[in-house]
């Protein structure tokens, strides 16, 4: 997925649930739609977009909350051109997501594209469950 248009759609979706819904309420909310986005292009990605291999540039642990630790991995991928996506996936405890970082340090894994907008990219949980089986376990 492309940071940038990925993350103007999620801060204005976040800013309409604070208004219509208040902090607490609103800031659920925007963590489920956070998910149900990621599971769409998930979705969408399985339903034939096209792949190629990617180069694993960066990773790092956030730190979201009291239990909630997200892992985002930043890769690039060639489609014309070079391209950037950044993958997120969360986690209940720093360790699991510490270990599927150095798991997926200089890897390459495959990249699903949307062929009429090749900026827009996701990697797949069975892609990546075949290159770093055990770190993508959570406890």
């Amino acid at each position: 997925m492309q940071l940038g248009h990925f993350h103007s759609e999620y801060i204005y979706i976040v800013i309409k649930m604070l208004k219509a819904f208040g902090l607490l309420p609103g800031a659920v909310a925007a963590y489920f739609v956070r998910h149900w986005w990621q599971g769409q292009r998930q979705q969408r990605a399985q339903e034939g977009w096209p792949s190629v291999d990617a180069v694993v540039v960066g990773s790092k642990v956030v730190r979201e909350g009291w239990r909630n630790y997200w892992a985002e991995i930043t890769y690039t991928y060639f489609v014309d051109e070079y391209r950037t996506g950044n993958y997120l996936r969360k986690f209940s405890h720093k360790d699991d997501a510490d270990a599927f970082v150095r798991e997926m340090r200089d890897k390459r894994p495959r990249v699903h594209f949307k062929e009429s907008a090749p900026d827009t990219s996701t990697m797949l949980d069975r892609d990546l469950e075949m290159i770093a089986p055990l770190a993508i376990r959570s406890r």
